[in-house]
């Protein structure tokens, strides 16, 4: 198995990403951040500070040496904008290549764009966005447009550089915010394609958004610990600027979510975000865990190919990482997406609960690879926390109770700490959803795809299947028998089998 590890040396912060690599899949195995502030303290002509060369030199250094640790390991270290407009860039790459033997690329803005697309477009299901990434020197909008860059552009500022230049690592007052946000429209202004890009969903990148939706979550007693494809409305995210913006710096530290480390930035870097939003009226703020980095492994991947089916591609990429029994897996699904086919006419599900219902029977089994023995718990946990791209939070939580439903019928949704997410409609659609998969894998207890297919009749208040075989089914039609309660409770169908 191959080991690789992906270096971004940002203005701010500096983190690396240990990968395992097999084929076209992979599992993120270690992730370090250390906050450098490389673009801090530079001087008028552009010079990057000695102490943060050598503090950037053993952060460095010490990551190499976790490389080192998985035996072989590639590396590929990349930096933006701090090193992109140093003076000394020149001086700096030749010392850690010869203190190190590591030789850095420097991302050009367009090249920096195009990774922040490129992670977020493979691990998010939207074709139609603007996207911002802000970091500590620059910040990168891109229009999207049919999963396709339509427009990129990267913008000579950032949390560290807006902070310094109007000095509100303190504090910020009414008059500072009104000169800041005039420039930040003006700067917008500027960007001839932007205009075009109005009313889209905003998906954020980088450590800011992150920190907006940590605040938001434990504002609201979100019950998800997870930001990938976290949805704030427009207006909250407006709301929570206005009520933070003109706090000191020892009021943001008592702010539940916000880094410590980030405090003394955030309000410029959220300056340009609530800007952005004025700026575009966009309707929401989608945060993305993915960025350049991830953009980078996609390209290492699959090359500049987009991923048409992230979900899809998620899914199979669990299966392989936790060596899910993948034929018993995909041939579940099979006989639930023909069994859920064929019921629309009684169940009236939306396309969403498709994207569900594939979700829990491809995974139903992922709790096994930590214990057979109560394999439904482990799964839940599983479904509810896996890097599953694709579905909302919500969709993720309805995965998840669709499968433990399939195990346990009785299962009381009620008690769940998730279901707040969830509406009554909801509530009967993984019951449903449940019942589904419960047959599917009824279907094919022996693992051995005995049952090849399921045909499906209505008639008057019955439902009659005929189990399509390639051998006798005499377990599998009374595993069907037993489900019949629950299946006429659901559906008010009673089963028979032909």
């Amino acid at each position: 198995m191959k080991k690789i590890g992906i270096i971004d040396i940002g203005s701010n912060s500096i983190r690396l990403m240990l990968i395992e690599v097999s084929g076209n899949y992979f599992r993120i195995i270690d992730e370090v951040k250390e906050t450098v502030r490389l673009g801090m303290g530079m001087t008028e002509d552009n010079r990057l500070n000695p102490v943060r060369i050598e503090r950037a030199i053993e952060t460095l250094s010490y990551f190499k040496s976790l490389c080192e640790g998985l035996g072989e390991c590639e590396l590929f270290p990349v930096a933006t904008e701090a090193v992109r407009r140093a003076s000394n860039q020149a001086e700096f790459l030749k010392l850690v290549e010869s203190k190190l033997q590591i030789k850095i690329k420097v991302l050009s803005g367009v090249e920096e764009a195009y990774y922040d697309y490129f992670g977020v477009i493979n691990s998010m299901d939207y074709s139609n966005v603007l996207i911002i990434d802000i970091g500590g020197s620059s910040t990168e909008l891109i229009w999207v447009e049919g999963k396709t860059v339509k427009e990129a552009v990267s913008l000579p500022f950032g949390a560290i550089t807006i902070t310094d230049q109007y000095g509100i690592r303190e504090k910020m007052n009414s008059t500072i915010e009104k000169e800041l946000n005039t420039y930040l429209l003006s700067q917008f202004g500027r960007i001839s394609w932007l205009g075009g890009a109005t009313n889209l969903p905003l998906i954020g990148v980088g450590g800011t958004i992150r920190n907006i939706a940590r605040i938001s979550r434990k504002n609201t007693n979100y019950p998800i610990d997870r930001s990938h494809n976290y949805i704030m409305d427009s207006a909250d995210v407006l709301n929570l600027y206005d009520y933070i913006k003109f706090n000191n710096s020892e009021q943001r530290k008592k702010i539940k979510g916000l880094s410590k480390d980030r405090s003394d930035m955030f309000l410029g870097a959220f300056s340009v975000v609530s800007a952005l939003i004025e700026f575009c009226s966009s309707p929401q703020l989608i945060v993305s865990g993915s960025g350049i980095r991830e953009g980078l492994l996609h390209e290492i991947l699959h090359g500049d190919k987009v991923i048409n089916d992230v979900l899809e591609f998620s899914i199979n990429n669990i299966i392989e990482t936790l060596s899910i029994d993948k034929q018993h897996a995909h041939h579940v699904w099979k006989l639930a997406e023909s069994l859920y086919t064929q019921l629309q006419p009684i169940h009236k599900m939306n396309g969403n609960s498709y994207k569900i219902l594939k979700t829990a029977s491809l995974l139903h089994d992922c709790g096994k690879a930590i214990n057979f023995y109560s394999y439904h718990k482990h799964s839940f946990y599983m479904m509810a926390s896996l890097p599953i791209n694709g579905l909302t939070h919500k969709e993720l939580i309805m995965a998840a109770y669709t499968m433990i439903l399939s195990v346990k019928e009785n299962f009381v949704l009620d008690k769940s700490p998730y279901v707040k997410l969830l509406t009554k409609e909801d509530k009967l659609i993984v019951q449903r959803l449940g019942t589904i998969l419960r047959l599917a894998e009824s279907l094919d207890k022996k693992r051995n795809g005995n049952v090849t297919d399921v045909v499906c009749e209505l008639r008057s208040d019955n439902l009659f299947l005929r189990l399509l075989s390639e051998g006798t089914t005499e377990s599998e039609r009374k595993t069907v028998e037993d489900r019949g309660s629950n299946f006429y409770k659901l559906f008010g169908k009673t089963l028979e089998l032909e």
